[in-house]
């Protein structure tokens, strides 16, 4: 059984909606990709170099591979949950000591993954900007606008306007500001300052560091913060690196039987039972909500055991191989089906239009609508808006579009020259071409 008939079977509801949403990554233009540190490091809690130089140069293919200059936005967190729990228990000086320790620790924690992060993608040609999150207190937010404003017109024979603009950056990040904002306001704030940046420099990565000292939850944990970061850049998709991997049904660690769970609908109830669900729950709820507005933003879970898991996720012939040859992937998918827009020729025909040699003739070889004069007859009964196959005489299938009229109005109005338009062009497509029909009704 491959990937394809493996949809047919457990998620034919959605099949549609996974394959579209999947075979569509390749365009995304912005792309958060949220790592733990935990990820890139031993078991010790030290970096492990290699593992970080790959991912460095994933992302980097990842920029460079697309023409168009596809924006990726890196969010971590600064520590691991072993030092999380310690940096809390060694609190001797009350809550103001421990506030005040754990804030310089994690910005020289901060800083030191940044500096890592620059000379590395400096390689690539890439800059990095780093900025540091917390619940508490931030250092980066949303005033690179008027900022850059104000140094527009600098320019001089000594300085360069991109140094210029970089010192204004570096001097926005350094300001401590809106301390007793929520994060939700912290990550729409920096949403603002990264579309600046973005259009100021087309390549540069931004290093976003929640600050896990707080009593904030881990970002590796439920990507809350990077649901959020997603959310108000209006991200394309939304790619999680767990050390866990792949969402399966059971805890792989527990047990054996535990399968592999390629897509997950958040439209439908979790095919798990409360045990499962109950730890799968914050992953879920950011999923959700995710996918909850009109623009469903896909979430992708994968585990990082390559140094291209990343990039192959965006590569147009890694794609093609699961959506073509049914080949099974490495990571899971998260969508709402009843929020992806699928295009009409992909979407389900809710009964079929008639329509005469001479109809058929006008909407294979111009940009004609469909008026009523060219239909004959009717097949099934359905509302206004609904997706209807267009076949001709011969009931052969040369079309698809959205109806403006029921099957009981359209009824009533077929075969007449002034009956109007029933499907419009922008609302149309045209399935086979004329040379493909006359092949068929050949054969």
């Amino acid at each position: 059984m491959n990937f394809l008939e493996h949809l047919n079977k457990e998620f034919a509801c959605s099949k549609e909606a996974v394959l579209h949403t999947i075979n569509k990554l390749p365009d995304a233009k912005t792309v958060v990709v949220n790592v733990g540190m935990g990820v890139l490091s031993h078991d010790t809690g030290l970096l492990n170099i290699r593992s970080f130089k790959n991912f460095i140069k994933d992302i980097s293919e990842l920029v460079n591979a697309n023409l168009k200059r596809r924006a990726v936005i890196v969010v971590s967190d600064s520590l691991k949950k072993t030092g999380h729990r310690y940096f809390r228990q060694s609190d001797d000086g009350g809550h103001s000591a421990k506030h005040s320790f754990n804030s310089a620790l994690s910005a020289l924690v901060h800083n030191d993954i940044v500096n890592i992060f620059y000379d590395g993608f400096l390689n690539y040609n890439i800059r990095v900007i780093g900025f540091s999150v917390s619940s508490a207190e931030t250092d980066a937010a949303g005033e690179l606008n008027k900022k850059l404003r104000t140094i527009k017109g600098i320019a001089s024979s000594e300085t360069k306007p991109d140094d210029v603009k970089l010192k204004a950056i570096r001097d926005l990040l350094s300001d401590k500001r809106d301390a007793g904002r929520g994060t939700a306001f912290k990550a729409k704030k920096t949403a603002e300052t990264i579309r600046q940046l973005f259009k100021n420099f087309p390549r540069v990565v931004p290093i976003i560091m929640e600050d896990v000292s707080k009593d904030d939850a881990l970002c590796e944990e439920d990507d809350g913060f990077a649901t959020m970061i997603a959310l108000s850049v209006g991200a394309d998709a939304l790619v999680s690196i767990s050390g866990k991997g792949m969402l399966y049904t059971a805890d792989p660690a527990k047990t054996a039987k535990a399968l592999p769970f390629y897509c997950f609908d958040t439209g439908r109830r979790a095919p798990f039972d409360d045990a499962r669900r109950a730890e799968l729950a914050a992953k879920l709820n950011a999923a959700k909500k995710v996918n909850a507005r009109n623009k469903s933003i896909p979430m992708i879970l994968t585990p990082y055991n390559s140094p291209y898991t990343v990039r192959d996720l965006f590569d147009r012939n890694a794609i093609d191989k699961i959506c073509a040859d049914g080949e099974y992937p490495n990571f899971t998918i998260f969508i709402n089906s009843q929020k992806v827009e699928l295009p009409i020729e992909r979407r389900p025909s809710a009964g079929s239009v008639v329509i005469d040699d001479n109809a058929a003739k006008e909407l294979l070889n111009t940009s004609s609508n469909l008026l009523s004069v060219g239909i004959i007859n009717i097949l099934g009964e359905f509302g206004p808006k609904s997706v209807v196959s267009i076949v001709n005489k011969d009931l052969i299938e040369i079309g698809r579009g959205v109806v403006k009229l029921s099957s009981g109005d359209i009824k009533k109005t077929m075969g007449q020259p002034k009956g109007g338009t029933v499907i419009s062009r922008q609302k149309m497509h045209v399935i086979r071409r004329l040379t493909q029909l006359n092949e068929k009704q050949c054969q």
